[in-house]
């Protein structure tokens, strides 16, 4: 009983607590920056209702979350998703502290049976239910089948030993994300439904409510806006002021914040660089547009690699396009600028056919490599002899997932086969395969492939490309580096920064009320340590050079606020405003007595009617809602 009375206590805040579970697999916004509470030289990363939380086993499950979101397709990689994941983890385990104890006190659990039930029985959470891994291509629903297979490979002792220890590490992630918030969504369900049951209307308030609805009456109104009376013909004093101050302080209650001005110095190429980078690339352009190796000749000068792939228009950025299907074989496009980055473009080969494929494999293996390519031979043989495909994957092949598709693979197309395979090789045979022939390539002696399905034949092209991006050289850099000390030696204080930054023609930027869970400036990557050093400094202190990512910062701390209370001038004008209308109420209330509403009609005040009013409405026509 007293564990059910402390449920009752909490029940507001936890109804709300509740709520925002239910969103538990979106990725939420945040407000505060951990950063300096998870350190990793620490034994924990705080306390929860006094618990102190292991840092290794917070990690692991913001690891979790995060392979889980790779898994589905989701970016994480960029400072604002991992601060998000951060915070996320860290709410989820706050919520789960709270009712864990209090659920575990009266007895309510989640079973193994249940969760069970929940992740492949007959009671599918829809959190698993929704996951595009376990939808059947075929069918387009959900396939319970697919997440056994999946829960059985991670139990293989064969395919845990052969398999990648990356790959099975996000896969074990995935499902482990997957499992422990489904079985927390129920165990939130069930405190929710608990809660709700015992929040219940006794007879007081049922008959309280009914008398409120039993009578309505129409209301006829006049009415005169607050602006409609001059702020001069209202007097507020700083007395007055100071008291309600006082009346409300708690309210102000705040944390210790810091004011500070800065000045980005980015560190971008110099037209020099542009200069250098394209001389560079106009020399090679002899050499490319006659090469017969024309990887070695990519290789020597470009950033990214040769594509030795077919490529259709949807995988030729916007400025070759049309160069790449307008041109003859071995036409030379460029060099171009796009984006800080020079392009110089050669058309290799140009060809018609299909874009995509759609695959079916047969995965097998054997103890030795030699007894793999034995027990892949038998079946191409009977496959050969007129075996159904589908049939043979869904009895014979080693991979449960596509084998309970009839080992549908999927849609395929050719810039996807390297990124899939690791070889981009294996784009040739894929594509030029015969539809419905099964094959095998020497390279990937484990499978069996087939072709079930082709897309219409378009053109495409095979697309050398030289691409050099301009980047900052280290002459600049040292430069942009001495502009930026030069600034901050000449800033002696602060006060100064403006006038030698306009001086100068530097953007000044404030940063007001920072606090110390502020997790960086705008969008500046690891700007933290400015943060950090703001803290640190006094007032009208100058930074020395902060490096922060791609960026020199200089700062000059303008204000530190260490008050317990948000400082009565900060909130001055918002008190008189709010005692300005009080004194404009009181006002129009002395002009309304004694008047008809006739009478205020003929002053061309406004006249309208409610209806149909009640002591429990909760509206008032054009009035508004009614204050609870």
């Amino acid at each position: 009983m007293a564990t059910l009375g402390r449920i009752r206590s909490h029940g507001i805040f936890l109804l709300i607590v509740i709520g925002v579970s239910m969103v538990i697999f979106i990725i939420t916004g945040f407000s505060n920056d951990f950063s300096n509470l998870f350190h990793p030289n620490r034994n924990s990363v705080g306390k929860i209702d006094g618990e102190k939380i292991d840092y290794q086993a917070f990690f692991a499950e913001k690891e979790q979350a995060e392979d889980f979101y790779k898994m589905i397709g989701q970016d994480i990689q960029n400072d604002e998703a991992s601060d998000q994941i951060l915070q996320q983890t860290w709410d989820q385990l706050v919520m789960r502290k709270l009712i864990e104890k209090d659920a575990a006190a009266i007895g309510m659990i989640v079973s193994p049976q249940e969760l069970k039930d929940l992740t492949i029985g007959n009671n599918i959470s829809p959190a698993i239910a929704q996951q595009q891994m376990f939808i059947n291509q075929e069918t387009g629903r959900f396939d319970p089948s697919l997440v056994v297979a999946l829960i059985q490979q991670l139990d293989n002792a064969d395919v845990v030993k052969n398999a990648p220890s990356e790959q099975l590490k996000l896969y074990r992630n995935y499902w482990k994300f997957l499992e422990t918030n489904v079985k927390y969504s129920r165990l939130f369900e069930k405190y929710n439904t608990l809660l709700s049951k015992s929040l219940v209307v006794n007879s007081l308030e049922a008959k309280y409510a009914y008398e409120a609805n039993k009578a309505s009456v129409d209301v006829i109104y006049a009415m005169k806006p607050y602006f409609a009376v001059a702020d001069s013909l209202v007097k507020v004093s700083d007395a007055e002021v100071k008291t309600l101050y006082n009346k409300r302080k708690e309210q102000y209650k705040q944390e210790p914040s810091v004011d500070f001005n800065y000045v980005v110095f980015a560190v971008k190429p110099s037209p020099e660089d542009f200069t250098a980078v394209e001389d560079s690339i106009n020399k090679a352009k002899e050499k490319f547009a006659v090469a017969e190796d024309i990887i070695d000749v990519v290789a020597s000068y470009s950033d990214v690699p040769y594509n030795d792939v077919f490529l259709s228009k949807n995988d030729i950025s916007e400025d070759l396009k049309e160069f790449a299907f307008s041109g003859a074989k071995g036409t030379v496009f460029g060099p171009i600028l796009t984006n800080d980055t020079y392009k110089l473009a050669r058309i290799m080969e140009n060809t018609v056919a299909s874009d995509s494929v759609k695959l079916s494999i047969i995965a097998v293996a054997g103890q030795t490599e030699e007894a793999t390519i034995q027990k892949r031979d038998s079946l191409l043989n009977v496959l050969k002899s007129g075996a159904d495909f589908a049939q043979t994957a869904a009895q014979f092949s080693m991979d449960k997932q596509t084998a309970a598709r009839g080992g549908e693979f999927g849609w395929l197309r050719e810039t996807q086969v390297e990124q899939i395979f690791g070889k981009k090789e294996l784009s040739e045979p894929l594509f030029r395969a015969a539809v419905n022939t099964p094959f095998v390539i020497d390279d990937m002696q484990g499978i069996i492939f087939c072709i079930t399905e082709k897309t219409k034949p378009v053109s495409k092209v095979k697309l050398a490309v030289i691409e050099c991006e301009v980047t900052p050289t280290s002459a600049t850099q040292i430069k942009i580096f001495q502009d930026a000390k030069q600034f901050a030696a000449a800033c002696k204080t602060a006060d100064l920064m403006p006038a030698i930054a306009a001086e100068k023609g530097y953007t000044l930027v404030p940063a007001t009320n920072i606090n110390h869970n502020t997790p960086r400036l705008g969008n500046i990557k690891g700007s933290r340590t400015v943060i950090r050093w703001a803290f640190d400094n006094k007032v009208n202190v100058v930074s020395d050079v902060q490096e922060c990512g791609t960026e020199f910062i200089v700062a000059g701390v303008t204000k530190r606020n260490n008050d317990k209370y948000v400082a009565l001038a900060d909130v001055k004008p918002a008190l008189e405003a709010e005692l300005r209308r009080d004194k404009k109420f009181e006002q129009v209330k002395a002009e309304f007595n004694g008047k008809t509403i006739e009478q205020l009609a003929a002053e061309n005040l406004t006249v309208d009617t409610v209806k149909n009013l009640t002591f429990g409405s909760y509206s008032a026509g054009r009035l508004g809602n009614v204050p609870t």
